[in-house]
């Protein structure tokens, strides 16, 4: 009963979050730096993970007007423009050089095509990589501060518990803030992780049915 008195007089309800995030010791600040760069890396995410940064809609009108009119070289300068780089140009500009470079490019378009789309969903799946990498780290992190905070609170009642109360108080306080940073930094990096892969899923959908329509103009003018 005397130690919940003395932790309830640490952590008293006037106290602020900042004071109770500086319980957390280096783990809890470790635990913040590594909030910091998830809200970077989502903030990213969401810039590029986007139907206006995949397939931009300028792009498709300009890419289809220059496929219905056979022009593939024009078509092709678009793809490789890096001011359209995006995965519509990639998976258009490789069946476009497929049909270009070989004679029986025309037979191979959507093969390329295919190729370069799966290639093109692997690189943004491996881009959450780094979100997914903060959200497994963070909990461990949390309970690393919670073994270290209970290694503290039995040194101390081993030292003497009975006279140092305010000391035992800060070391629960260090376990249990640590965990509730981890917690609270995992929880919404695992959700932001599963939207962002659905997310490039869907789109890279998107992606393929366009370039299967492209890739009909492509196949009609190499055969004209």
């Amino acid at each position: 009963m005397k130690i919940l008195i003395a932790t309830s007089t640490v952590v008293s309800p006037g106290r602020s979050w900042w004071d109770i995030v500086q319980d957390g010791g280096l783990v809890g600040w470790i635990i913040i730096a590594l909030s910091v760069i998830a809200l970077a890396l989502v903030l990213v995410h969401f810039i590029q993970i986007r139907r206006g940064a995949m397939m931009p809609d300028e792009l498709v009108e300009s890419m289809r007007q220059s496929l219905s009119a056979g022009d593939l070289a024009v078509a092709l300068r678009l793809t490789r423009d890096p001011a359209n780089s995006s995965m519509l140009s990639h998976v258009v500009g490789a069946g476009l050089e497929r049909q270009i470079a070989s004679p029986m490019g025309v037979f191979e378009v959507r093969t390329a095509m295919e190729d370069s789309g799966r290639e093109e969903v692997a690189r943004y799946l491996r881009s959450l990589e780094p979100l997914s990498l903060v959200a497994a780290i963070a909990p461990l992190l949390g309970l690393l501060g919670t073994v270290l905070g209970m290694v503290g609170a039995f040194d101390t009642i081993s030292d003497g518990g009975s006279s140092q109360y305010a000391e035992l108080a800060g070391d629960i306080s260090m376990a249990l803030v640590t965990t509730l940073l981890g917690l609270s930094l995992a929880i919404p990096c695992v959700a932001a992780h599963s939207w962002f892969r659905n997310r490039v899923e869907a789109l890279a959908s998107e992606v393929a049915d366009l370039s299967d329509g492209m890739a009909g103009l492509i196949e009609r003018s190499g055969g004209a």
